[in-house]
């Protein structure tokens, strides 16, 4: 948690954000700053460690003072941010309450902190965490090569493997450790800096937005529930203090508003470490801030048009080719920022008319509705648009229910080009819709209770009101009254949590650990947990490693073969994955497992998390052979096989 906060909160506190947005952003800051080291450390020769990152934050918090001290006076308070008494202590109290649901509710989901999720993409992501500490390496060109690949994102890998540095934990706990404070406080204290941006700085909006993030179905809880997809839920963690920075950018926020350049360079650090936990999520970044800069380009083209002078038909024409440009460079990345085609093959998932009922009833594939929620969505909707104020914000609502709608239930060419960058993935952009809900449903939810003060007013004073109303009439029983409605609101939100109840559920399936887990069984991973005595250090290790044997370089720190499933590898692994069993008939397979130094093979059986691949022939169903001695074994399926025919 400390590792999420304090480099971020140096470099806020470094370019005179003060109070609390300089908490509040420190997250978004701190993945930027680690991102970015991640990065470059390679470049130079470091090792990724606790003190090297811990010189390198301090390192960007000093030059982010230094631009700050020269360039950055001048910072201005938003005529219209009204003051209040007690905020920080709502917004204190609120974030550890909110800490602990959401920690609560992701931990349920776990079953125990050293527990695995039995899911596809968590081969790599452990294995990944492995290599980043034992390499000291943690940028993304790195895990990249280590599949095979160009590059892979690398941000909460590199979080991971500096917690595992400082803490020694093994690599399960790591991960669920870290992934649980992503989430419980990451994510709240992100959302509450986009609902100050947006609604304004009141007790109201700091309570409203703590009990919405804390009761979305489908965000963290779904990101450590499908795939897995851990920097998934870092990126988004982190996204709506982001747009809460572009906002702020653009002159369109309720925050103390920086000099151009200090607000653009922090943005910059925010954006990046939305990018570098994943880019995907950048392009989200993109097209919900998109509404907010065409606010802008409307509202500075009605002041310049019609052009009265020389220089306002210049800044016309300026503004104009900005934003031409910006479209154009934001359509063609859109279409080449993008997984390969082969890779994207998720399909619809339902009708139309059963997406539109989903994002109506907040309620995207199929989990339960949450009514209050969006009561609270459409009267925003409504507020905004009637009162002609912060309409961009129903646009990028608009935009994130229509890249869900795409991606589950409009199955058209044109899903292709718009939802590509996601994998045409319905879970991925279904965890983004929370970010685009909670500015408006937490803006109805306040013009909702500002309605109810104004009735309970002008009850108070009415002839009616003091004949059957208790108490004299003032303030105190309008107090009292507003009280009184508001406990009766919070009896009706509290079975709002239910709907996170059933996603922890749905996802403590994906850590259950028995004789039908998809990856591991407790036997398998008993026998992974042995190999530090049972096989000697530097010997590598074969198996199919959809069935979990890959796992053993994550759980023993014994290298394999084939770190992941689609690993891009040499014609030796193929060679090998298809006439082990076989080696002491055939000397070119000898030949592989002599280049690869492959002295073991794992065998698991033949359940895996993908279904049987081909081409794995020669690591399933083994028995002893001329080519293979049983080492060890576990129960009836898991067993380790020393390759004795080639050495």
């Amino acid at each position: 948690m400390l590792l999420l906060l304090l480099p971020g909160l140096a470099t806020s506190l470094a370019v005179r954000m003060r109070g609390i947005p300089a908490v509040l952003i420190a997250p978004a800051f701190s993945v930027g700053t680690i991102g970015f080291l991640a990065l470059i450390f390679p470049f130079a020769g470091i090792p990724w460690a606790p003190v090297p990152v811990l010189v390198g934050c301090a390192g960007v918090s000093a030059v982010a003072f230094f631009v700050s001290r020269t360039w950055g006076s001048g910072w201005t308070r938003p005529a219209r941010r009204p003051s209040t008494q007690h905020l920080s202590l709502v917004v204190g109290i609120g974030s550890v309450v909110t800490a602990l649901v959401v920690g609560l509710q992701m931990a349920t989901a776990m079953i125990h902190p050293d527990s695995i999720s039995q899911t596809y993409d968590n081969v790599f992501h452990l294995n990944a965490v492995r290599w980043a500490m034992e390499s000291r390496n943690s940028s993304p060109l790195n895990l990249g090569a280590f599949t095979g690949i160009s590059a892979y994102p690398a941000g909460w890998h590199a979080i991971v493997a500096i917690v595992g540095e400082l803490t020694g934990a093994g690599i399960p706990v790591l991960v669920n450790s870290t992934s649980i404070a992503i989430g419980a406080v990451a994510w709240p204290l992100s959302a509450l800096f986009l609902t100050f941006a947006v609604a304004g700085y009141r007790k109201a909006t700091a309570i409203v937005t703590f009990v919405f993030s804390a009761g979305f179905a489908t965000f963290p809880i779904l990101m450590i529930d499908w795939g897995v997809l851990y920097p998934n839920l870092l990126s988004i963690s982190v996204l709506p203090a982001a747009l809460g920075l572009a906002f702020t950018a653009l002159g369109l926020g309720y925050h103390n508003r920086p000099p151009a350049l200090i607000a653009w360079l922090s943005l910059s650090v925010a954006v990046a470490g939305v990018a570098l936990a994943h880019p995907s999520t950048l392009m989200a970044f993109l097209a919900f801030a998109l509404p907010g800069a065409l606010a802008v380009y409307y509202f500075r083209i009605r002041l310049l048009c019609p052009p009265r002078t020389k220089d306002s038909s210049r800044q016309a024409w300026v503004l104009t080719a900005a934003l031409l440009g910006g479209l154009a460079l934001l359509t063609v990345v859109w279409y080449f920022l993008r997984p390969p085609s082969d890779a994207a093959n998720w399909r619809v998932v339902e009708t139309p008319p059963q997406a539109v009922g989903e994002l109506l009833f907040n309620a995207p594939l199929g989990r339960p509705s949450q009514e209050i929620l969006s009561v609270c969505l459409l009267a925003g909707i409504i507020h905004m648009w009637t009162t002609k104020s912060r309409r961009w914000l129903i646009g990028t609502y608009l935009i994130g229910a229509a890249l869900f709608f795409f991606a589950a239930g409009y199955n058209a060419p044109i899903r292709q080009f718009i939802t590509g960058v996601w994998y045409f993935d319905s879970y991925r952009l279904a965890a983004l819709l929370p970010v685009v809900v909670l500015g408006p449903a937490v803006i109805g939810a306040l013009f909702l209770s500002d309605l109810v003060r104004e009735k309970i007013r002008a009850a108070d004073g009415s002839v009616l009101g003091k004949a059957l109303l208790p108490g004299k009439p003032g303030p105190t029983r309008q107090a009292v009254l507003v009280s009184a409605v508001y406990a009766v609101a919070l009896v009706l939100i509290a079975p709002q949590l239910m709907p996170v109840n059933f996603a922890a559920y749905q996802a403590h399936w994906q850590y259950r650990s028995d004789a039908n887990s998809a990856l591991l069984s407790p036997e398998e991973r008993r026998l992974l947990e042995r190999l530090p005595e049972s096989t000697e250090p530097g010997a590598n290790i074969a198996g199919l490693p959809s069935s979990g044997t890959a796992l053993a370089y994550a759980l023993s720190g014994r290298t394999v073969i084939q770190p992941h499933i689609l690993t891009t590898h040499g014609s030796d692994i193929d060679v090998v994955n298809a006439g082990l069993k076989d080696a002491a008939e055939f000397p070119a397979v000898c030949e592989s497992v002599r280049r690869l130094n492959v002295r073991y093979v794992l065998d698991f059986g033949t359940r895996t998390v993908t279904g049987t691949l081909a081409g794995y022939g020669g690591v399933m169903d083994l028995e002893e052979n001329a080519s293979l001695e049983l080492v060890d074994s576990e129960g009836s399926d898991a067993r380790l096989f020393k390759v004795v025919a080639c050495w």
